[in-house]
């Protein structure tokens, strides 16, 4: 392959990532909300005794729920506009780009 064929190979392979990857955090902001649900049920409503599942499940909830406070955090205070050019050297850009600016 040549080089100029090679990088435009490299495009593509990488807008193909970006786009998964901004599918990816849309379903995840989207439907957020059954974790959060499952929380306040376990936590109002413990009539049942807690089993192993149960447990696992609550966790993998917290964990979800608090990835998800991580990334509006991100979102709000750290990625914005005015520190957008704070970010362009980064070699993560892109990735950073797909999620907290995707219409720059």
């Amino acid at each position: 392959m040549t080089g100029n064929k090679k990088l435009h190979f490299q495009a593509l392979i990488r807008t193909g990532y970006v786009s998964i990857i901004q599918c990816i955090d849309q379903v995840f902001t989207n439907l957020i909300f059954i974790p959060m649900i499952f929380v306040l049920y376990v936590k109002f409503r413990p009539k049942k005794p807690w089993t192993r599942r149960r447990r696992n499940t609550y966790l993998l909830c917290l964990v979800l729920i608090s990835l998800f406070l991580l990334r509006i955090f991100c979102e709000k205070f750290i990625f914005t506009p005015v520190n957008y050019p704070r970010f362009t050297d980064s070699g993560l850009f892109p990735l950073i780009r797909a999620i907290f600016y995707p219409g720059i």
